[in-house]
Order: structure tokens, then sequence, then C-alpha cells
């Protein structure tokens, strides 16, 4: 007995729109695929080449993930090519909650299933390379909350990939 056209129709529309979003590509240097997201936790796979380097699990929103610089407050995924890591760092910035940031740093050339930097800004997350180096921007609230040297309540601190001791603050 075959089954109903409905089911073989439901059964190919269901395998169509899950490799329509599946971002793994075997032939790229590297690659990624959100394995299930939602408001507070996600789960990522990351490849390199077509060896699954590691999943990670992140707790922030990665639904509406893309690759490159940052549409809107959707999160983005970007390979990040500093002096001191030619070979790549996979740089991730998601929504925490209503306001927050988290971004998190993975080395493409551990085999370690953790990441190598992670911290989430009170509003904002983001980094740069200045100098041929990356470098971490995120906010905190001032140690004495609101006052003339901190008239927003908050600081941005940037921080130098990987923590060679170098930070700044502005405010």
């Amino acid at each position: 007995m075959s089954p109903p056209k409905s089911f073989s129709l439901l059964l190919l529309l269901l395998v169509w729109s899950l490799s329509a979003i599946a971002d793994h590509k075997p032939d790229a240097h590297w690659s990624w695929h959100v394995l299930s997201s939602g408001s507070d936790e996600s789960r990522l796979s990351v490849y390199r080449a077509d060896e699954l380097l590691g999943i990670y699990d992140f707790s922030c929103d990665l639904t509406d993930a893309s690759e490159g610089e940052r549409i809107e407050d959707n999160a983005s995924l970007t390979l990040v090519r500093p002096e001191s890591n030619p070979d790549g760092l996979l740089a991730i910035i998601c929504n925490v909650g209503a306001h927050s940031q988290q971004i998190t740093i993975i080395d493409l050339t551990r085999k370690s299933k953790q990441s190598v930097y992670s911290v989430t800004g009170s509003y904002t997350a983001d980094w740069e390379i200045q100098d041929g180096e990356l470098w971490i921007q995120y906010d905190e609230p001032c140690d004495t909350g609101p006052t003339v040297e901190c008239p927003d309540g908050f600081v941005t601190k940037f921080v130098q990939y990987p923590g060679a001791g170098k930070e700044s603050a502005n405010d």
C-alpha cells in the first residue's frame, strides 16, 4: 500500500525546507548551521571544510543569524582574520533578552567545543579590527551608577583579543 499523496507531498516539502535552511557548505573553508534557536538559547554547528569542528550552545537568540555585518538587530556570524590569527576566528553577535547583546569568539584552528571568548554587554557588544588586531567592544554599568563622569550610567569597554591585558574604557 502506498502512502497518501498528501503525505508524500508533506514529506517532500519537509525535506526541501530542511535543505533550504542548511548553511553547511562542505566545499567552503568554514560554514555553520543553526541547529536550534529560541529567545534564550540556541545551538550552532560549525564546520571547517567538511569536518565538524564542534556544536556550540549559546544563551542568546540565533534565529535570524546571517553571515557578515549585522542587519538591524539580527544575529551575525563573521569570519575575522586578525594578524595574530590568520586562519580566522568566528565572531558571533546575538541578542540576549530584551536589550543585551553578546559576542562570542570561536577559534577555527582549535578542535574544542568551547568558545575562546564570550562577553555580554548591557546594551551593545561588537568587534572591530584595529592595527591588524581584534578588539571587542561592550558596555557595562558604571561602578558608581550615574555620575558627572558617567552620566548615562554605562561605560564602554574595549578589550584586545586575546586578552593581552590591553583594555581601555570610554564614557
